[in-house]
């Protein structure tokens, strides 16, 4: 036990476990958040008032640096090969473009505001795919700061909730559209499956099963995202370094998170241990959020928010724009 975790770590790593019961019991104060974000937040308070003893540090950075893989590849049996072919070509065409579009705004978006690169990123991952859970598997591949981390998962989410109760008004008295166009809509431009959801459930239930099912058709998409962050940072960093040879490497847990894709699109893991692997998963989430928060300066979130705050919200005006244009077009 001493070998995978040392005894100065496990101080910093209970803390953490108590910032993240809080957080799933926290949730049902505002359900549309997720548990996740709740764990990042309490994190942050925590952090910057009660918790700065730096007797903590070495089991917070252990909760972030070791956890934090662990439940992103655990999160390969959420997913399943059929939920792409069920939308058919057109709905991937769609979900595809409305993705590249939005990372490729989000990069130059961020040269504009003077933003990091790996800050521009985060904040594409979180609005292109699923929120706080792609910004925290980008996290590690793009070697982003705590700071960083935690004000793109408070843009994201503020965003993703303010317009959860918008798109359905947009979907149906705006632009009058059907069931299969408005669960397009919402679940291809919405930040969480909680957010996505929820707001098709404000119109009906078959809103609600098709924003859902294109909402997992972005999640799907998460490993390679994360494959296309990890080869445009080796090519930078080649370009930048004449003369160094390598091979790009394919981080370990993404590794897994597919492979555990393929075993349960294939059904060779028993019911029980798909269960099992989802809270894992999940409770390794929680822990490794909130020692993501633990880390994170409210200095920093206060000096940068503004700015991401407009990032934000000219992302998911874009992202909510070329879905509608596309929707027209291809669906």
């Amino acid at each position: 036990m001493n070998k995978i975790i040392k005894r100065d770590q496990l101080r910093g790593l209970f803390v953490c476990l108590i910032l993240a019961l809080v957080a799933k019991n926290a949730v049902v104060l505002a359900p549309s958040l997720g548990s996740t974000s709740f764990a990042i937040i309490l994190g942050i308070i925590a952090g910057n008032t009660i918790a700065t003893d730096k007797r903590l540090a070495p089991g917070v950075v252990y909760a972030e640096k070791k956890l934090l893989p662990l439940a992103i590849m655990f999160l390969g049996v959420t997913l399943n090969i059929g939920d792409v072919l069920a939308v058919g070509g057109r709905g991937i065409i769609y979900i595809l473009i409305v993705m590249s579009v939005v990372i490729g705004s989000s990069i130059k978006l961020g040269r504009m505001l003077g933003f990091t690169r790996e800050f521009s990123l985060l904040l594409g991952a979180g609005n292109a795919v699923c929120g706080s859970s792609a910004i925290a598997a980008a996290s590690p591949i793009v070697g982003a700061k705590e700071d960083e981390v935690g004000i793109s998962v408070a843009v994201v989410n503020l965003m993703g909730t303010i317009f959860m109760f918008i798109l359905p008004v947009v979907a149906v008295k705006v632009l009058h559209m059907n069931d299969v166009d408005a669960g397009a809509l919402i679940g291809g431009t919405l930040q969480s499956v909680g957010q996505v959801a929820a707001s098709g459930g404000m119109i009906d239930t078959r809103v609600q099963t098709y924003a859902t099912l294109f909402k997992m058709l972005r999640v799907v998409m998460l490993g390679g995202v994360i494959l296309l962050y990890s080869y445009m940072l080796k090519r930078e960093e080649k370009m930048h370094q004449k003369g160094v040879r390598g091979k790009m490497g394919i981080p370990p847990f993404i590794v897994g998170f597919f492979l555990l894709c393929v075993l349960t699109s294939l059904n060779l893991i028993p019911q029980g241990g798909i269960g099992a692997i989802k809270i894992a998963s999940k409770w390794l989430m929680l822990v490794a959020m909130a020692g993501i928060g633990m880390r994170i300066r409210v200095s920093e979130l206060l000096k940068e928010g503004p700015k991401a705050l407009l990032a934000g919200t000219v992302l998911t005006l874009v992202q909510i724009t070329v879905a509608v244009v596309l929707i027209g077009v291809l669906l």
